[in-house]
């Protein structure tokens, strides 16, 4: 067709390119112009015609943010997207969906080095970074407002635009800033949603394009599911962020869990070599690499499996995409609070040295080539510290807008309500059962991203807008969180579901942050809507306290170095919430009924509630001590600054990691000891077991002790005579209260007294020699009358305990002398100490049931082979027994008859 018309030289030698000027003209294309030129040229070269311009299109947007002109490219697209002929090229054009990227070699001469080829560029596999640049629709969705950390920010300037000098500015003038952005970021991600929309509609080739090209979007970017993103390599965040809303958008349909259309989102896609993403190195929710490999569909299975149907396709896509993007700059975003957080600090530290720097000079003062330096150093700090404060509101204003959060609430519902359906095969979870057992590959094969995104989602909402002063603050209040409580509820106490812990544990955070509050506390957080959450769901009515109570034991053993410091966490989160739900009775029978129908899982649970109170009150009582030793010496001023310097920052550096430490300690035993307190009145018969009560080892350590022994190891503490170590200056600085914490010991004391109906608490209470003291009983309930700590009734009881124990104490002495000295095939091999109730262990060896008990609720082995051992592997000696009553009677009759004779 070249010369048929005769044209100007310019307008000749832009050849097609005269298309794409017609189209960003001042007037655009005239109205239907596109249609009739697509269908004119359809069969006749319309891919040569058409191609230089769409090859041009990034042009119109690279470089340009939200707030320039971004109205006009979009529009463009989307007319383009709306033409079938135009769009059927546009999907197939070769810059659609790029598969390798061309690398240039800058220094040519090294590569001959290291290879026989001369060539000075090679291709790889495309990264994010080169598909968002090279793809024709990259640089569309990396139009936002969120900063890029590895390129030139976008024009205009967001953050100098919108956010900068913030100190100074009005709230109302941050506020319409951010009201703008989110408008444009809004019309931004419109235009995006409504070119893919509008390609999906015409179906075949065009279709599979964008399914295409939306998967190879994700592919390219699994780098940025790596803790660090590598920015060169992987998309910005402001591109990954623009693809996550947009599949947000294109799920939208089916979200709604009532219609029923997640029915059709199939689980065996991400087996099935039929599935687009890559997942080959994804962490499944409850299976291995090797059990993710040999669960891959079979060829018969694949054969069998039809289409999976654009809804599936769309909810995995939407997932993938969301973990690479939203959720992802939600971290980023929290790490940027900790940074923010940390210039702030050092900022306020390095100005607070001032003083103390200028002393350190010769001369008392520096001269003013120093104090510039200085000046400088501050001013530095400054402006980083404002940069980093409109990076921060830079996300802040993206990711908190209410609609993005609406629609992200939307999907994760949905995604609780199908992961129950998946859980169950179709109909399971939901309806008041627990899933079944064991997990079905459909559900363990799934990618765990697909969870923890759901829960790390919620807790950026705990965290950042629910407590908040913003327009988010009630952002729970407005939603349906029922299919999310009941997710929570199935597969907190459910390792063979979610085999991660830590997973599991963010749901307890979740949860302990929806908790209501308390109505009684006239300052208090009550939220009606969150009670009516925790105290109507039928399902977390039954389960709620049984699955939590599991975590609190599966957390234990996670595998992780920093296992024993992490399980305290979780555990007071576990204890904040189960303060809570103890005070609703469904939950209190629920605890209740657990204790009765599973004794041996609750033993467990017992022995590691009292475990960690043991080990964090002993902490805290051997800091308290050396706080009080710092503030004493710190205190005379004139003793303390003839101290070396050295001397003093080594000190002051020990006391303040003792003081956190301290702090900490405190905060966690108040929950554990509360737990102990509130569940002992109705729930003490566990506490009263052999293996509970009596003390454990005969080697002196608070971490052997039992209830018995270990309630009066603190009694002796806080009512002994050397109580007045534990006295430190501004004890609420430290979280230290004495007074409330021994009103809760000596509440256990009452409880399992007053509960105990054959004196085996008063006998262990008794037998432990190293911390009773009859004294101290006497002297704690003198500390209870004096204080008022507790009503009358509660200190009468427990004078009634201080006798009972004096009257145990005498007889136990006088059957101490009755016995005499025990022979030692009669003795605990590990105790020492008489056996009562002797049972055979697998290897041969006999044990006083009580110990060996005791010994299973930490250790499922045999003490002395370690080998595997359980409860139910022990036998009853008979024979031993037999002989201990025998030689047991025949010592108390010959002193009988001796006191007789007397």
């Amino acid at each position: 067709m070249d010369g048929m018309f005769p044209q100007p030289e310019a307008a000749a030698a832009r050849g097609p390119s005269q298309l794409f000027d017609e189209m960003t003209g001042a007037d655009g294309l005239p109205p239907g112009f596109l249609d009739a030129f697509a269908r004119r040229f359809e069969s006749e070269g319309l891919p040569e015609m058409l191609d230089p311009s769409l090859t041009q299109l990034p042009s119109l947007i690279n470089g340009v943010s939200p707030l320039g002109e971004v109205h006009k490219p979009l529009t463009l697209l989307c007319q383009l997207a709306a033409c079938k002929p135009v769009a059927a090229r546009l999907a197939a054009h070769p810059k659609w969906k790029p598969t390798t990227t061309t690398t240039t070699n800058a220094f040519p001469g090294m590569a001959g080095m290291a290879a026989s080829s001369s060539s000075s560029s090679s291709s790889s596999a495309i990264n994010g970074r080169a598909f968002e640049d090279e793809s024709l629709l990259g640089p569309f969705f990396g139009c936002s407002a969120l900063p890029d950390p590895a390129l030139l920010q976008r024009q205009p300037s967001v953050a100098e635009q919108c956010f900068s000098g913030l100190e100074s500015r009005r709230g109302a003038d941050v506020e319409q800033s951010i009201h703008t952005l989110r408008a444009v970021t809004k019309q931004t991600q419109e235009g995006l949603y409504q070119t893919l929309y509008a390609m999906l509609k015409h179906g075949g080739d065009v279709r599979e394009g964008v399914v295409a090209w939306l998967a190879a979007a994700c592919d390219a970017n699994a780098g940025r599911s790596k803790m660090q993103i590598a920015p060169l390599l992987c998309s910005s965040h402001g591109f990954a962020h623009n693809l996550s809303m947009t599949t947000l958008r294109l799920a939208a349909p089916f979200t709604e869990p009532g219609a029923m259309k997640f029915t059709k989102i199939d689980p065996s896609y991400v087996r099935s070599r039929k599935c687009r993403l890559n997942l080959t190195e994804v962490t499944r929710v409850s299976a291995t690499e090797e059990q993710a490999r040999a669960g891959a569909l079979t060829e018969a299975e694949e054969t069998a499996t039809e289409s999976y149907g654009f809804i599936c396709e769309c909810f995995f896509l939407a997932a993938r995409a969301m973990h690479l993007g939203y959720v992802k700059c939600v971290s980023e975003h929290t790490s940027l609070a900790r940074e923010l957080q940390d210039r702030q600090s050092q900022l306020g530290d390095v100005d607070a040295m001032r003083a103390q720097w200028a002393a350190s000079l010769p001369g008392g003062a520096p001269n003013a080539f120093q104090s510039a330096q200085f000046d400088r150093h501050i001013g530095q700090l400054t402006n980083e510290l404002a940069r980093c404060k409109e990076r921060y509101a830079c996300f802040d204003s993206v990711l908190q807008d209410p609609r993005a959060i609406g629609e992200a609430m939307a999907f994760y519902r949905l995604v609780a309500t199908w992961l129950i359906w998946t859980g169950g095969g179709g109909g399971g979870g939901g309806g008041g059962g627990l899933l079944p057992t064991p997990c079905p590959p459909r559900f363990a094969l799934l990618p765990e991203h697909i969870l923890e995104d759901c829960a790390d989602f919620l807790l950026y909402l705990c965290r950042f807008c629910a407590q908040s002063g913003g327009p988010n603050r009630d952002v729970f209040n407005h939603e349906r969180l029922d299919e999310l409580m009941s997710l929570f509820v199935l597969l907190l106490g459910s390792p063979e579901y979610v085999k991660n812990p830590y997973l599991r544990a963010k749901f307890v955070e979740v949860l302990r942050h929806w908790l209501p509050g308390d109505p009684a506390e006239p300052r208090g957080r009550w939220n009606p809507a969150m009670a009516n959450l925790f105290e109507g769901h039928q399902l977390a009515l039954k389960h709620l306290i049984p699955s939590v109570l599991r975590l609190y034991v599966d957390i234990e053993f996670t595998g992780a170095a920093n296992q024993f410091y992490d399980k305290f966490n979780i555990r007071y989160q576990i204890g904040e919430m189960c303060e809570y739900l103890w005070k609703v009775e469904p939950h209190r029978i629920a605890w209740s009924e657990l204790a009765i129908r599973d004794p041996e899982f609750y033993m467990r649970f017992l022995n590691m509630l009292i475990n960690d109170a043991v080990w964090l009150l002993d902490e805290s009582m051997q800091k308290l001590p050396e706080v009080r030793e710092y503030d004493q010496d710190s205190s005379d001023v004139d003793a303390w600054s003839r101290r070396p310097a050295t001397e003093r920052a080594e000190r002051e550096r020990a006391n303040a990691q003792t003081t956190r430490g301290l702090k900490n300690d405190l905060i966690l035993a108040k929950v554990h000891v509360g737990m102990m307190e509130y569940t002992s009145r109705d729930i003490a018969a566990p506490f009263l077991l052999p293996e509970m009560v009596e003390a454990r080892s005969i080697h002196w350590s608070p971490y052997d002790r039992r209830v018995a022994a270990m309630l009066n190891y603190f009694l002796l503490f806080l009512a002994g005579p050397e109580r007045t170590k534990l006295k430190v200056k501004d004890p609420e600085k430290y979280g230290w209260k004495p007074k409330e914490l021994l009103g809760m010991i000596t509440q256990v004391y009452v409880h399992l007294f007053e509960a105990d109906k054959d004196g085996a608490f008063v006998a262990a209470v008794v037998a432990d020699g190293r911390s009773y003291r009859d004294e101290v009983l006497t002297e704690a309930a003198s500390l209870l009358r004096q204080l008022g700590l507790k009503p009358a009734h509660a200190v009468a009881s427990f004078d009634r305990l201080a006798d009972a124990c004096r009257m145990s104490a005498a007889a136990m002495e006088e059957e101490e002398a009755d016995l005499g000295e025990i022979p030692d095939e009669f003795l605990d091999p590990v105790m020492c100490t008489l056996m009562t109730d002797p049972v055979k262990l697998p290897g041969g060896a006999s044990m006083d049931r009580a110990n060996i008990m005791r010994h299973l609720l930490s250790d499922q082995s045999d003490p002395f082979t370690r080998a595997p051992c359980s409860i139910e592997d022990l036998v009853d000696d008979v024979e031993l027994k037999g002989k201990i009553d025998a030689w047991v009677r025949e010592r108390k009759g010959m002193a009988a008859v001796g006191r007789g004779g007397a």
